[in-house]
Parts: C-alpha cells; sequence; structure tokens
C-alpha cells in the first residue's frame, strides 16, 4: 500500500493507474435507471472524468477555484469531483436535502465559481438564489429531464461540458496529463461540509493525504479486495461515504453500485449482494430492528431456526472476509441454514 501511494498518491493518478490496469475488463461502478443496472468500466470512468475535467478547464475553471456538486449518488457527481481535482480545483459536496439558506451558504462561504447539480429540482435551488452568488459563473446539470424549457445563460448539460473538453484536447493533447501529473498528496482534495445542525456549516480542508492515510488506515485493519461490490447509498457529501465510494474504491478497484432511488435501496442490495457496507450505526440499528420484529411474530419453530442459524452465519461471514476456506461442516450448517 506504502509503494501504492507513493506513486500514485492522488485521486486523479489512481484513477489513471486503474483505467490502465483494468481498461475495459472490469466494472468500476454500476447505475440503475429505468430498472435496468447501466455498467462503467474503469476506461469509461477515466474518459467521463478526463473529458469533463477538460470541459470545466475550456470554460475558465483554474487551479485553486472551487467546485459545489448537489444531488444524489450517481456516476456523475463522482466523475465531477475528480474532474475538478484533476484540473487543480477543490470540490465540495452539498447534501440533497439542504435548504435553500444552507445552499446558499455554502456556496458563497466556499467561493465555488461552478455548480454540479444532478437535476431540475437542484437546478432551481441555485436559480432562486443566483443573486446572492455573485461568484458562480456556471452552473452545470447531470439529468436534462424537465430541463428543456429553461434559458439560463449559466447553465449547461453535463455532456456538453464533455464535448467542450474533446475540442480543447485536440487543441492541447497534453494538456489533461500534465495536470493531473501536477497534482500532489499535501494538495487541498476537498472540503466537507458539517451538516450544520447546531449552527451554520463548517468546512474541512481535506488533503488527498488525509482521504488516501484513512482508507488505507481502514484496509489494514478490514482489508478491501479488487473482486468486492459495494452499494454507495448514503450522502456523497459525508465524508465516511467518501471514504468508500473514492479513497477505497480507488485504492482497491472495488465495484461501486449506486441505487435506483432513496426507496429502493434495500431491494438494490439485495440484488447487488455487496461484500462491503459501511454505515453509521443507526441504519445498522434499523436494520436490526426490521429483523427482530420479524422474528418475535414468527412462528416458535422459525424463532428455532432463526436461534441457531444466527452463530452459523457469523461464522461464515468471518471466514469469508478473511479469505479463508470455511471447514466442512461449517460448510454444511451453512447451506442448510441459507
Amino acid at each position: 500500500m506504502k509503494e501504492t501511494l507513493a506513486k500514485y498518491d492522488t485521486f486523479p493518478k489512481l484513477l489513471a493507474r486503474n483505467a490502465e490496469l483494468f481498461g475495459d475488463r472490469k466494472v468500476a461502478m454500476r447505475e440503475k435507471e429505468f430498472g435496468i443496472w447501466q455498467a462503467f468500466t474503469w476506461k469509461e470512468y477515466h474518459e467521463h472524468v478526463k473529458y469533463f475535467s477538460l470541459g470545466l478547464m475550456s470554460l475558465g475553471l483554474a487551479r485553486g477555484d472551487k467546485v459545489a456538486i448537489i444531488g444524489d449518488n450517481r456516476p456523475e457527481w463522482v466523475w465531477a469531483e475528480v474532474a475538478a481535482q484533476a484540473a487543480g480545483a477543490v470540490p465540495l459536496g452539498l447534501y440533497q436535502d439542504s435548504t435553500l439558506k444552507e445552499v446558499s451558504y455554502v456556496i458563497d462561504h466556499s467561493d465555488s465559481t461552478f455548480v454540479v447539480a444532478e437535476d431540475q429540482e437542484q437546478v432551481d435551488k441555485i436559480l432562486d438564489i443566483k443573486d446572492q452568488l455573485p461568484k458562480v459563473r456556471t452552473i452545470v446539470y447531470t439529468d436534462p429531464r424537465g430541463m428543456r424549457g429553461y434559458k439560463d445563460p449559466c447553465l449547461l448539460d453535463f455532456k456538453e461540458v464533455e464535448e467542450y473538453g474533446h475540442k480543447l484536447e485536440l487543441r492541447e493533447p497534453d494538456r489533461y496529463g500534465e495536470n493531473v501529473a501536477a497534482g500532489k498528496w499535501e494538495d487541498l482534495a476537498l472540503i466537507c461540509y458539517t451538516s450544520g445542525t447546531t449552527g451554520f456549516p463548517k468546512g474541512a480542508m481535506l488533503s488527498f493525504r488525509n482521504l488516501l492515510t484513512m482508507a488505507a488506515n481502514l484496509m489494514e485493519v478490514d482489508p478491501k479486495f479488487e473482486s468486492d461490490e459495494f452499494v454507495s447509498f448514503l450522502p456523497l457529501a459525508w465524508i465516511g461515504e467518501q471514504m468508500m465510494c473514492l479513497s477505497s474504491a480507488l485504492l482497491t478497484g472495488f465495484t461501486v453500485s449506486f441505487p435506483e432511488k432513496p426507496e429502493t435501496v434495500q431491494e438494490n442490495i439485495r440484488e447487488i449482494g455487496p461484500n462491503i457496507m459501511f454505515s453509521p450505526p443507526r441504519i445498522w440499528e434499523n436494520m436490526t430492528s426490521t429483523v427482530q420484529v420479524k422474528v418475535m411474530d414468527a412462528s416458535w419453530l422459525k424463532r428455532k431456526m432463526y436461534a441457531w442459524a444466527l452463530p452459523v452465519g457469523y461464522a461464515y461471514a468471518d471466514a469469508i472476509l478473511r479469505r479463508q476456506k470455511p471447514d466442512p461442516l461449517l460448510l454444511i450448517k451453512h447451506r442448510l441454514g441459507y
């Protein structure tokens, strides 16, 4: 791990490594849309980041500028974040349910000049407070549904920005690579704002060193592998989701899947069957309570089966997570319980 971080010390450098290492052979992320899982390989991930980054640069994004991102967990959020970093800019996330007052404060406080908004709902928030955000020059939306009638000159479609990137590459073919190579371990990589429940949100300034060391330390006690699956359903504005969805995924190369919508998270988790889940205690408490209520309402036979199967499941899961082969008796018990 230390050797990897010594050579690939930023998110854009790790992405370039993964694109070269895995190419089109491995899925980097999935998104469920209209009931169908859409897959993106590491090569596609890299290309979206590259051309969106070049597009932002062609629109005037400079090193040190700030890029605010608001919306649900989607591939475009991740692409926009790493693209901003590749350009030497600093991304920051806003919670999708933030009020107009919170959005206005964070964007203004951070001196953001670009905003990436997921859809019509989030674009409307920004346009409603646009007069309070004199530093914002461009608003990019990722979902064009409902946006046809919008004529504000500062609005651009995500794909349109990528097209600008293709054009800039023709003029300056080395621009992206040079920018990525200029990135350093100690560079400011991300500003994470608190939820602001006890006052105005506060921004924590995090370097690539902070973000990557955090993930590397976690993996020392809880190893991750490139064959693993992860479902990203907690807000990407939260540092915990950043550690998993970006830091850990880029370090190891595991696949990240994004649910179709918040209401389908549990269904989508069942479909993917992730090896890794990372959540605050409240999420686990809610899941446990749901299971316990169902067990209490079950027949006495099912309760007995549950009590017998639970320790078997724990033992089997521990063996699998340690990449050990379960002993034959445990395998038989697990198959009976499953």
